[in-house]
């Protein structure tokens, strides 16, 4: 199946095209251009570069979220206008799955904690057991404070003597901004990779556990209201209390 694969959920920017197993063009950028300046023109380069014709795609694979609210939705939207347009199925996986995936399967099952900057002390965060290229998640993937999360972790390893044993590896863009953190909760037993395994590279996507979605009714994972919605909700309680919720989906 000849896919094109597409991340924008951090400040790093993939895009790819895969036959089948075989990647076979990709790029990757890691600037503060924007991406809904990048996005179409990589995409039209690597076809060019291949000689390939979007009509030659049968899949469009996206990550779903969460990540930043404007890269979601630039990358997203062009993810399903394009399935749209081409009648061609849409895959999705997690995002916090796409960064879990850079560390390598080993022989036995392992655990791997991918997580991305929120701002302001917080983070989207989740655990996974990984056994092979099965990825349990052992946390609904939350949006809270890192320490407190980093607590969370420690006291549900602490219920689960069977994973104490288990490595325990952090893998995330923004690494070094939590690096302290980590040492101190979990000192010795953290593995902390480099910031480059933080990097989403889409042409590893295809790879991982993907689930087909509708494309007319999907919608990112964003976890948490962006910074406007925020606001709103601070200057309108009352409303944004009998919303319930709903004001993330009724603004796509």
């Amino acid at each position: 199946m000849k896919t094109l694969a597409i991340d924008t959920s951090t400040q790093a920017l993939s895009v790819a095209l895969r036959d089948g197993d075989q990647v076979v063009a990709e790029t990757t950028t890691n600037t503060k251009i924007k991406h809904s300046t990048q996005l179409l023109p990589l995409i039209d380069s690597m076809f060019k570069l291949i000689g390939w014709q979007p009509i030659d795609l049968e899949g469009i694979v996206v990550t779903e979220g969460p990540g930043s609210y404007t890269g979601l939705r630039i990358g997203v939207t062009a993810a399903k206008t394009m399935a749209n347009t081409l009648n061609i199925p849409l895959f999705t996986l997690p995002t916090l799955m796409a960064l879990a995936g850079n560390v390598q399967a080993t022989s036995g099952p392992t655990l791997i904690v991918p997580f991305i900057d929120a701002r302001r002390k917080t983070a989207f965060a989740t655990v996974y057991l990984r056994e092979g290229n099965r990825f349990t998640p052992l946390f609904t993937t939350s949006h809270g404070q890192f320490i407190q999360f980093l607590d969370q972790v420690e006291t549900y390893l602490k219920d689960n003597p069977d994973l104490q044993s288990l490595p325990l590896n952090f893998v995330s863009p923004d690494i070094e901004a939590f690096r302290q953190d980590i040492e101190a909760q979990f000192g010795d037993r953290a593995i902390i990779f480099p910031n480059e395994f933080g990097l989403i590279h889409a042409g590893h996507l295809g790879a991982l556990p993907l689930k087909q979605v509708d494309v007319e009714t999907f919608i990112p994972d964003y976890a948490k209201l962006s910074e406007a919605e925020e606001n709103w909700v601070a200057q309108n309680p009352e409303e944004a209390k009998a919303d319930e919720g709903t004001y993330v989906e009724r603004t796509n």
